[in-house]
């Protein structure tokens, strides 16, 4: 039973969680292959990267998606490659 316990504890823990960026083929991003905290880390590290780029990006360097990592070591895609038009809204 303290073995059964001592499984319940470590599996309630809750799940430390790292996003990463996708490329418009649901690849790791070539250029952003980082691993962030949090979603908004993420855009936000896009969209910068995005507005450092001249001339403007074509429709398939500005397709960028977003995937979290899974419990079992796999990712999840959570937000399937479009394009990064604008920020996000930032709170002042």
């Amino acid at each position: 039973m303290e073995s059964l316990n001592a499984h319940l504890l470590l599996t309630s823990q809750p799940a430390t969680r790292a996003y990463r960026l996708i490329d418009a083929f649901l690849q790791p991003h070539p250029h952003l292959d980082g691993l962030y905290d949090s979603i908004e880390e993420a855009i936000c590290d896009a969209v910068g990267w995005l507005d450092g780029l001249d001339p403007e990006p074509d429709a398939s360097q500005a397709s960028i998606g977003l995937e979290v990592s899974t419990s079992n070591g796999d990712w999840r895609t959570i937000r399937r490659p479009v394009q990064l038009l604008c920020p996000l809204p930032w709170p002042a």
